[in-house]
């Protein structure tokens, strides 16, 4: 059997055992920044914690239907601490990407640019972020699955692609961590959830991150549409996202309050499923 096909099979066997234990990123205790254990509560303490993710490549994919308003509007308040954070584990080497996903893409950020000043990137990802505005929905499957295509294989808008903007997929440093936040199936572009079709998309998504070394962390958000009536495959499917491609899995609350903090412990993890 060749070597690819061994590491698959060896990730499928890994990930059933996984999802039979349950991982969750989110535990009861509260997310300790750097900062908070230094004297002036701004400058970072030394805690061991410093630089220990190397170069980090970090993209956020969030579905900005209006179920998720709550998650984007906590994201919004805390995306200056999170890329700080980002910044300290990876001491300032890091890029970050945004897209963002309804029935079809938006890159709202490719990478930055690499060697660019942190407060640069921080100011650079926090205005793309302040822009998006969750809305619609309607409570049908997203397109979260060619989402992540485009962030993992770097594809642009084509005739059957309705996407706005191009995103590189130059994915290059030591750590290579995809944040996915969604409340929902994945549907490609046809709003349409197809047992059998669309989850199989999802763990090829999943096996394509591996390949390249990306790790995909997925947050699931348990709210389906203007209910709050989650569905439980798409939970699964959330879970496997991570599993696969050696990430970890978060939920949040049903309103969607925690996604930073969910954030946060990924980026301080360097988006690895270790702490499992």
């Amino acid at each position: 059997m060749p070597l690819m096909l061994k590491a698959r099979k060896a990730a499928l066997i890994l990930a059933a055992a996984l999802f039979a234990q349950g991982l969750n990123v989110t535990p009861a205790t509260a997310f300790t920044w750097p900062w908070e254990t230094s004297p002036d509560g701004e400058e970072p303490a030394a805690t061991g914690r410093e630089g220990k993710c190397g170069a980090t490549d970090l993209v956020i994919v969030i579905d900005r239907t209006y179920s998720l308003n709550v998650a984007i509007a906590e994201m919004k308040r805390e995306v200056e601490r999170l890329l700080r954070l980002t910044a300290y584990v990876s001491s300032g080497d890091f890029r970050v990407g945004l897209i963002v996903f309804r029935d079809s893409i938006e890159v709202r950020q490719d990478f930055t640019q690499t060697g660019m000043a942190p407060s640069d990137v921080i100011a650079k990802t926090r205005g793309a972020l302040r822009k998006v505005i969750a809305r619609g929905g309607d409570g049908g499957p997203e397109a979260s699955d060619e989402a992540m295509r485009t962030a993992i294989l770097g594809l642009g808008p084509g005739p059957d692609r309705p996407q706005e903007g191009r995103f590189s997929g130059e994915w290059r440093a030591r750590s290579k961590i995809a944040v996915l936040i969604t409340d929902n199936l994945p549907g490609g572009f046809d709003d349409e959830f197809v047992e059998g079709v669309d989850d199989v998309h999802a763990r090829e998504v999943a096996g394509l991150a591996q390949d390249r070394g990306i790790a995909i962390s997925a947050i699931y958000v348990p709210v389906d549409g203007f209910t709050y009536a989650p569905d439980p495959r798409a939970e699964e499917i959330m879970r496997s996202y991570a599993q696969l491609s050696g990430g970890l899995f978060a939920k949040t609350q049903t309103s969607g309050r925690g996604v930073a903090e969910a954030i946060a412990r990924i980026i301080d993890t360097c988006g690895t499923n270790q702490m499992s």
